[in-house]
């Protein structure tokens, strides 16, 4: 009798010890036993910030003005206003940015916003002016910190899980522990609050509880492609650009690697779906880094939100 051989798929190998599926449904495994092994005298190199800023007013000068033209364009499609009238509002927040900066409380906040991310969301709530303003990722504070700058009239209220982490505690910001969908928020206009995620939790899910809250102004941090989830630890997915990516498939694995851990994804279509109908506008701001030469920005995107 003949016939053919019927070849199976090899199995795929169990959890290793120590995996996990965290709270965005990404299974991780952790790093093999020697992975990512830096050769003798290797050092780590810290995220560059503003250490060796020094320049004289004229490069100075010159400096905001290339920032003003890398954002304006974005800046004014966000506000909705003449690119040259936003420019000129973009100037002045700029200037005003970097003496506050050097001020600042947190002088590291690795893990956190650094020089290109603040002066983006600095310069997007300066702008925008909300009458309230609520955070999901507190940190270590400095984000809260920057945001009463940008903005001291507002209303202020941030949540994060880990409360332990804060460092600095501004004393009329409204400091709250816990998962900001799951608490009471105070009156606010849908036209004039911002809603900032900074929290790695999945942005799908974000905005769609920020649609239902009512909010219509939110910014996300960390929105990474498909093909460069390596950059961040805890990974937002699916993040804004994924559910906007019609190249992925519904239940696609997604799979990274960053400092040795292995991560998995199966892409939520659903999930994508109802994010890009929350989405009335879709925004992300230009990275900074090749004008001010410091670490890059880490995806912040502006969505305008669906009614």
């Amino acid at each position: 009798m003949t016939g053919s051989a019927r070849l199976d798929p090899p199995a795929r190998p169990g959890p290793a010890e120590g995996a996990y599926v965290d709270v965005n449904g990404v299974s991780v495994e952790p790093a093999a036993e020697g992975a990512e092994t830096p050769p003798p005298g290797d050092k780590a190199v810290p995220a560059r910030d503003d250490r060796n800023w020094m320049l004289s007013p004229g490069r100075q000068a010159d400096l905001e003005a290339a920032v003003v033209a890398r954002l304006a364009p974005t800046l004014a499609a966000i506000l909705g206003r003449p690119e040259a009238e936003t420019a000129g509002r973009a100037a002045e927040a700029i200037a005003e940015f970097f003496p506050l900066y050097r001020e600042r409380p947190i002088r590291s906040n690795k893990g956190g916003g650094l020089i290109n991310d603040s002066l983006s969301l600095y310069l997007v709530a300066r702008l925008l002016q909300p009458e309230t303003i609520v955070e999901s990722g507190t940190y270590q504070g400095h984000s809260a910190w920057l945001l009463r700058r940008a903005c001291p009239a507002a209303a202020i209220v941030t949540f994060d899980v880990r409360p332990e982490q804060l460092r600095h505690r501004e004393p009329d910001v409204d400091y709250r522990a816990g998962d900001w969908s799951a608490a009471p928020l105070p009156d606010f206009d849908p036209a004039r609050t911002l809603v900032w995620f900074d929290d790695h939790v999945s942005h799908a899910r974000r905005l769609v509880e920020a649609r239902n809250a009512g909010f219509r102004h939110a910014l996300f941090d960390d929105n990474f492609d498909a093909y460069s989830l390596y950059a961040t630890g805890g990974a937002p997915v699916p993040t804004l650009a994924m559910t906007i990516d019609r190249g992925l498939a519904d239940g696609e694995e997604i799979v990274w690697m960053r400092h040795g851990k292995t991560y998995r994804y199966r892409l939520d279509g659903a999930a994508c779906r109802a994010a890009r109908a929350a989405m009335a506008d879709y925004r992300p701001l230009p990275d900074l880094s090749p004008i001010t030469r410091y670490s890059p920005s880490s995806g912040m995107t502006y969505v305008r939100i669906a009614p």
